[in-house]
């Protein structure tokens, strides 16, 4: 009999670490500046510009308000890239990438670690560089990438902490930065390690490291004095903000407008984790017994917390798919080492089609536009030299046009309701300029008398005045 080796050469070592080098550029940084900052992105690039702005780095502002609802690690390395080189969509978006840069690594070192095999690390880092939910949002300029790194990082030094307990101190720098990056979202990862020694039957001795106590005390102080600061400074308004409206309301109820059950994210793996999250079910049940639980915990953990949660979001699970790209990578490696010549090479191809279809789908993802955000772009460029407030409508134009446009953003309290309300009050002198829907000029006339101003695609600028 024939076994398939899957054994690599120094030669064959170097040309794949070369291969997935080159793809992981490609992947997350071709064309990186290509679109218009939009929604969430929008905003944080806002909020990291008007730090430079204003010198202030510890208060973040959105608007020209405080805007207290994220901690700013993520704010804070945008708002470097943006003093040592310039304001662009290439550089709001490079530190979310580079954190996929380090999500791929982290994968990879988990997996070779837990499953004791080379192979298990390339395919799961194959798999998520042909992960349409990964890739997209590690090109977006948001938290989620950044955080998703912190939690690999306290899970792979976890996993280190068996030959040196020293690793305890990286695990607690993860924890804590993820808590700045993402505040009670970086909860995850401490709840992770936790579950995880116990399944692993290791908390007694971890609890008898000293290197744990002091990863705690890391943690803390990482992620304790700016929200201290911020208590101090702003008190009841920041726990409001911070704490009540972003976790609290979006644990117990749902603050956005979509109705989305608790099979939300079981449609998002069908939908953007495709082929893969098909073989999922098979990995989960038959992959070989890892080295340690903590990988299957961290996937489990955040698919099923999340899905309790009220308010879904797709990006909320980004911190799970490293741990399934993980163990189907260890599935798949394993299943080939025990099959002969030809049904390893059979197996091979399948794989190989199955990973250039997903691929071929999640860059025509990343290459898709939206042609009303481009719109609303280009006229809020050109409406820098225009005085006054600026209303966007509908509301999902709000953080592009005020990103690009440098102008206060204004609301009207009757044509929408931003989620943002209390940073988009124009008062005493009121909005003078619009960017909407040409479509939708009968509806905002009852509100204002509108002067068209310039056409861009399904967009009118317009200056408005008060009926």
């Amino acid at each position: 009999m024939i076994t398939a080796q899957m054994t690599l050469t120094s030669t064959t070592k170097r040309l794949a670490t070369a291969i997935l080098i080159v793809l992981t550029i490609t992947v997350l940084f071709g064309h990186l500046s290509r679109g218009s900052l939009r929604y969430d992105e929008a905003i944080y690039a806002e909020v990291s510009k008007e730090m430079v702005e204003r010198g202030e780095w510890l208060t973040p502002h959105w608007n020209g308000k405080e805007w207290l609802e994220k901690p700013p690690a993520y704010l804070w390395a945008t708002g470097v890239l943006f003093k040592l080189y310039r304001v662009s969509e290439f550089w709001a978006r490079f530190a979310s990438a580079l954190s996929g840069v380090g999500v791929l690594l982290l994968t990879f070192l988990i997996a070779r670690r837990i499953y004791n095999d080379t192979t298990s690390g390339v395919l799961a880092v194959l798999i998520l560089l042909s992960t349409q939910l990964f890739v997209y949002y590690a090109r977006f300029g948001t938290t989620d990438t950044m955080l998703s790194l912190c939690i690999l990082l306290a899970v792979y030094a976890y996993l280190r902490t068996e030959d040196d307990e020293r690793f305890w101190l990286l695990a607690g720098a993860g924890c804590g930065i993820a808590l700045m990056v993402k505040g009670a979202a970086g909860l995850i990862g401490p709840a992770v390690l936790l579950v995880a020694s116990l399944l692993d039957r290791r908390s007694l001795s971890i609890l008898r490291s000293r290197w744990l106590w002091l990863a705690i005390a890391v943690a803390v102080l990482i992620a304790l004095p700016w929200h201290s600061l911020m208590y101090w400074q702003h008190g009841d308004v920041f726990v409001r903000s911070y704490l009540s409206r972003h976790v609290i309301n979006r644990a117990t109820s749902n603050i956005n407008q979509f109705n989305r059950g608790y099979g939300f994210y079981i449609s998002i793996l069908r939908n953007l984790v495709s082929p893969w999250a098909y073989i999922l079910p098979f990995a989960l049940i038959f992959a070989p017994r890892p080295r340690s639980f903590v990988v299957l915990i961290l996937g489990l953990m955040v698919f099923g917390g999340y899905t309790l949660v009220q308010t879904k979001f797709q990006w909320y699970i980004l911190p799970a798919l490293p741990a399934f790209a993980v163990v189907i990578g260890g599935f798949l490696a394993s299943f080939a080492k025990h099959k002969r010549q030809t049904q390893f090479g059979v197996g091979l191809l399948a794989v190989i089609i199955l990973w250039g279809f997903a691929e071929f789908r999640t860059i025509r993802l990343i290459k898709t536009s939206d042609s009303e955000i481009e719109s609303a772009a280009r006229l809020a460029q050109v409406s820098n030299n225009d005085q006054g407030g600026i209303i966007a409508y509908p509301e999902s134009l709000g953080m592009t046009v005020k990103f690009y446009s440098r102008r206060p953003l204004c609301t009207d309290s009757v044509l929408s309701k931003l989620s943002h309300n209390e940073n988009v009050g124009c008062e005493p002198t009121g909005p003078t300029h619009m960017i909407l829907r040409t479509a939708d000029r009968p509806t905002v006339g009852t509100r204002f008398t509108i002067n068209p101003l310039l056409e861009d695609g399904p967009l009118t600028y317009a200056s408005i005045g008060r009926r």
